[in-house]
């Protein structure tokens, strides 16, 4: 009987070194809202997976459009609202609506979250989304090989 394998051919390795500086708005420190929390409830209580491996442990929730460092830096009644034209502005009356909101937060498992070489704070996005669809036994990242 012979064995399949899921050998790609040609693979090549292409190492990036990334060196980001921005400036964040001046903000007070952070404090967890109402939004938040029945935000994070929400997804407890519907056994939400990691949307790139699917794992219920460790799940963290991620800010996606806009991150509450950011919150200030934003144009609200302009740019958001025409970028994010699928919200609920009615609901909005201060930034942490929107950023606070499911609709701007995705769970993610600690590792597709936060990971050095994995997570999205550390990883380019059309990378760390491939994470999500990448062929069984493809290696991705070389702490992967075995």
């Amino acid at each position: 009987m012979n064995e399949v394998k899921n050998e790609v051919k040609n693979e090549h390795l292409v190492k990036e070194t990334s060196s980001i500086a921005e400036y964040y708005p001046d903000h007070p420190p952070r404090t967890e809202s109402a939004l938040f929390r029945k935000t994070k409830k929400h997804y407890h209580d519907i056994g939400a997976a990691c949307i790139i491996c699917g794992t219920k442990d460790k799940i963290e929730i991620h800010h996606m459009h806009c991150e509450w460092a950011m919150a200030n830096a934003m144009d609200w009644d302009g740019k958001m609202r025409k970028a994010h034209p699928d919200f609920d502005w009615s609901t909005y009356k201060e930034p942490s609506d929107f950023v606070d909101s499911i609709y701007n937060t995705v769970p993610l498992c600690e590792v597709h979250h936060r990971h050095p070489q994995k997570g999205i704070h550390h990883n380019p996005y059309p990378t760390w989304i491939a994470q999500q669809c990448v062929k069984e036994g493809f290696v991705l990242f070389p702490e992967e090989k075995k």
